[in-house]
């Protein structure tokens, strides 16, 4: 069976925790631009399909439906559901979770669908080659979204210290994203517990914040999302906890740009213009990380199309088309395993993994990030060092090379 689907941006097609973008039926194509807008679904990424019965309580040991506008009712912290014998795969074990964190209605101009109760009412287009074209008005909410999410994601990626726990980074997310007017796309979506997605080390995808200490030389993705005006903004990024100097060789090589992820993941950006295939993505990915040793995760996709070689049909790529590219990296086996509380998934031998993802606006003349980086981002010491592309991408168009080109004379002089 063909993987299905997570979170995250927009959604290209057929499709993430970590794309989302406004979503219209088959029928609505070509639909009056002045119109209201429809509003966006969320969508995580989603492993094969399972033959055991699912639960609404994931995250907290089972359970009916919970909502992120009032307070829970259980008795926190709460250790998520894991059988006494469970294999773990590496060293990451799952933490006390702190209460799920409330949302005030009275701040947030738009909650989305699945708030009150985990489940989203908005579907997807039958076939995954229709895709819609997006509105002036439509592009310019997308942006704020985008730009929300880079600047929630840059806040994250500061407090990434020795010592720290994802659950405190977690209520940071919390906090900003709702001070910008935001919700918190990840938050009940599904009954998912916490506001933002940190996989850790062996964790590919999904990972559930919680009472666990980063520690010196850990790598951390951690995935964002803000629903803003109706519209998903979707990013993530990987970072190294005590800096450059704490990291491995073999961790260099996974996620710096010379080698591995962000490599392919810059080619394959450089790829999105209009007339080509949205499938050809996956063989740019897979073809570079293959070649330098590493595997690309084909269990989990989302966003329309297959991050891996595959000859679906994802449609082509068009002016106004919004997606994501997240590619999900491996330094031994991409094979899977999925943990109890059924999010959290590692690789099956205990090997790192990492992903790195950008909301993209396609443009007459290329593509560029929704969600790039701004005046006030970091840069990583891969961005400085790369020789692939120096600096922050922010996409391929005129006008996104001509900020990029701005942009990176401010961040790397500083």
């Amino acid at each position: 069976m063909r993987p299905t689907g997570f979170v995250t941006a927009v959604l290209l097609a057929a499709a993430s925790c970590s794309a989302f973008a406004p979503r219209q039926s088959a029928s609505s194509i070509g639909h009056d631009p002045t119109a209201a807008p429809i509003e966006t679904r969320l969508c995580m990424n989603k492993k094969k399909k399972s033959s055991r019965k699912k639960t609404g309580g994931k995250g907290f040991g089972g359970g009916g439906s919970v909502s992120a506008l009032t307070s829970p009712s259980d008795d926190f912290p709460v250790m998520p559901k894991a059988k006494p014998n469970f294999r773990y795969a590496g060293t990451i074990r799952p933490g006390a979770q702190s209460a799920r964190r409330i949302v005030p209605t009275d701040r947030i101009n738009k909650i989305p669908d699945y708030a009150n109760d985990g489940i989203p009412r908005n579907r997807p287009a039958l076939f995954p080659w229709v895709i819609e074209t997006k509105s002036p008005d439509e592009i310019e909410k997308m942006r704020a979204s985008g730009r929300c999410a880079r600047e929630v994601l840059d806040m994250a990626g500061r407090a990434v210290k020795p010592g720290v726990t994802t659950d405190e980074i977690d209520r940071l997310v919390h906090e900003l994203s709702i001070e910008n007017g935001a919700y918190p796309s990840p938050l009940n979506y599904h009954n998912f517990p916490k506001s933002c997605c940190t996989s850790v080390n062996e964790v590919i995808c999904h990972g559930i914040p919680d009472n666990r200490p980063l520690e010196e030389g850990d790598i951390v993705n951690i995935d964002i999302t803000c629903y803003l005006n109706g519209y998903h903004g979707d990013c993530s990024e990987m970072f190294v906890v005590g800096g450059e100097a704490a990291l491995d060789n073999k961790g260099r090589r996974l996620i710096h740009s010379r080698f591995a992820h962000i490599d392919c993941w810059v080619q394959a950006l450089n790829f999105v213009k209009p007339g080509n295939d949205y499938k050809d993505i996956g063989a740019i990915i897979e073809d570079h990380v293959v070649e330098q040793g590493f595997t690309t995760v084909k269990s989990f996709c989302g966003h329309g199309y297959l991050h891996y070689r595959n000859s679906e049909p994802a449609g082509k790529m068009a002016a106004g088309h919004t997606f994501t590219i997240e590619p999900m990296i491996c330094e031994g086996s991409a094979d899977y395993l999925l943990w109890d509380d059924e999010w959290t998934a590692t690789t099956r031998d205990g090997g790192r993994s990492a992903q790195f993802e950008h909301t993209l606006l396609i443009t007459p003349d290329g593509v560029e990030a929704l969600t790039g980086k701004i005046e006030t981002s970091p840069v990583q010491f891969w961005e400085r060092e790369s020789e692939f592309h120096n600096g922050v991408w922010l996409g391929t168009s005129a006008s996104a090379k001509e900020r990029e080109a701005k942009l990176n004379s401010s961040l790397l002089a500083s």
